[in-house]
């Protein structure tokens, strides 16, 4: 079976942490590819293609309120790049600003989820990425 390439831009170590429980929970085989900051995804999307260590991913959870780039010029980035324009985006974010989602329903295919209070809760978001990368 085929590991899941996972690659999640998000500087706060704890929902990091529940990203990869939400994973586990949900049982997804995954590789998970970790950037703390928007200039080092915007690092990373540079060198899909080209580096081994940088591979397009399957999903790519997006924090929109990352240090140093804002998350939707890394979404745009992405999106702009030949080898990732149908690969699922879910914007996981804490913003629930009408601007915010405004802004990434422009991207007509990303989804969003804005990250719950409840643990519980932010395991969803181990199903919502097993429907976006299903088939």
């Amino acid at each position: 079976m085929n590991l899941l390439k996972v690659l999640l831009a998000e500087d706060n170590r704890g929902d990091v942490f529940l990203v990869r429980a939400a994973l586990k929970q949900h049982r997804i085989e995954h590789e998970l590819m970790v950037v703390a900051d928007g200039d080092r995804a915007l690092n990373y999307i540079s060198r899909i293609g080209t580096a081994p260590d940088a591979p397009c991913p399957d999903v790519f959870l997006l924090d929109l309120n990352l240090p140093k780039a804002d998350g939707h010029e890394v979404l745009q980035c992405f999106r702009a790049h030949p080898l990732c324009r149908t690969t699922p985006v879910i914007v996981v974010t804490s913003s629930d600003a009408p601007r915010d989602r405004r802004r990434v329903e422009e991207f007509s295919d990303a989804r969003y989820f804005r990250k719950p209070t409840e643990i519980d809760e932010f395991f969803e978001l181990g199903d919502l990425i097993k429907q976006v990368t299903a088939g």
